[in-house]
């Protein structure tokens, strides 16, 4: 076989290499994004049904009174920007639920998880965002988002889904960041309460993009060095030899 052919072979199969590289990583890391999509949706799930029992458990024990859990009758607070509303179930939510989806949080990957009623508002939030109402309502809006009437198009959608599954929403919150936002109904016996909000950061899906970036880009490097290599090889040294032929004295 002449040296053409034996090239054209080499970085042929260079590139073959190349692109099988980067479609097993790209498939890898899509099944990686996938795995945390329908672990989110799982959690959604789960909170759920965890609401719904939670619920149920409290009217059942006098804890709280069915008529209390929908009366879906807002009294805002005064003093407090962005608006927040009390109810008559709000605070015990906060003694009950909120220890309940704090758990939620110890996954790293999930921003936020939270119940919300049919108008999308919040008698509860994790515990990392129910701080005290600040004066400021830039810190407010981030550390204070308890009790608060998420009615954005996202938002009130995600409270009056009743379907079987999971609903999941690109979601921009009004702090800035974004986020995708899966939704499971919570029911309380037959009547449907609200959703069960979960949050999953587009920081973390935009570290599996920049993992994956880095792993192609370190595959073709080592690709095109081994194919080099393998060139040196081949091509006889008197193609590449610079050594001028110069008349000695």
């Amino acid at each position: 076989m002449n040296l053409k052919y034996r090239i054209m072979i080499i970085l042929g199969l260079c590139f073959i290499l190349c692109i099988s590289s980067y479609i097993l990583i790209a498939r890898m890391f899509d099944n990686m994004e996938n795995q945390l999509f329908e672990k989110c949706r799982v959690d959604a799930r789960i909170g759920a049904r965890m609401m719904g029992e939670a619920i149920t458990l409290m009217i059942n024990t006098k804890t709280l009174s069915e008529r209390a859990a929908f009366e879906f009758a807002y009294v805002p607070l005064e003093g407090t920007n962005p608006r927040k509303y009390t109810t008559g179930h709000d605070e015990v939510f906060d003694r009950y639920i909120q220890p309940i989806i704090d758990a939620f949080l110890l996954d790293r990957d999930i921003g936020y998880a939270i119940p919300v009623d049919r108008n999308g508002y919040a008698p509860t939030h994790n515990s990392i965002y129910a701080k005290p109402a600040s004066p400021d309502p830039a810190l407010a809006l981030r550390s204070s988002r308890a009790k608060r009437i998420y009615d954005d198009t996202a938002g009130l959608k995600a409270a009056r889904y009743e379907g079987d599954g999971v609903l999941q929403q690109f979601y921009a919150q009004d702090t800035g960041d974004t986020m995708w936002d899966f939704a499971a109904p919570i029911r309380v016996g037959d009547r449907h309460w609200g959703a069960f909000r979960v949050g999953l950061s587009m920081e973390r899906i935009d570290e599996i993009n920049n993992q994956m970036i880095i792993l192609v880009t370190m595959s073709l490097l080592v690709i095109l060095s081994v194919t080099m290599l393998i060139l040196f090889l081949v091509i006889p040294r008197k193609l590449y030899d610079t050594d001028l032929d110069i008349p000695r004295y």
